[in-house]
């Protein structure tokens, strides 16, 4: 029963995630023109990096809380590269 649960929270803060980014792009357009040039690869690391140990921190132990933000900081700083690289920010 408990990987129903999961698999519920992890659906959860997806769809969490998918209408704070829907909101915020609506608010800047750049910023929406910018994910969506970003590679899958860097979404994918959200989708099956941060958002399951987000999941992992409710259901198996709340240290993996610091987990959740080292990977969010290191996915955003490997995010904001590719967008410099790629001439999306100055």
């Amino acid at each position: 029963m408990t990987v129903v649960w999961e698999l519920l929270m992890y659906a959860g803060v997806l769809a969490f995630v998918a209408l704070m980014n829907k909101r915020e792009f609506l608010r800047s357009p750049e910023k929406g023109k910018r994910y969506a040039a970003l590679p899958l690869l860097y979404k994918l690391g959200c989708w099956c990096g941060v958002i399951p140990l987000v999941v992992a921190m409710f259901f198996v132990h709340q240290a993996f809380f610091l987990a959740v933000v080292v990977s969010y900081a290191a996915l955003q700083g490997a995010c904001v590269r590719w967008y410099r690289k790629n001439g999306h920010l100055p």
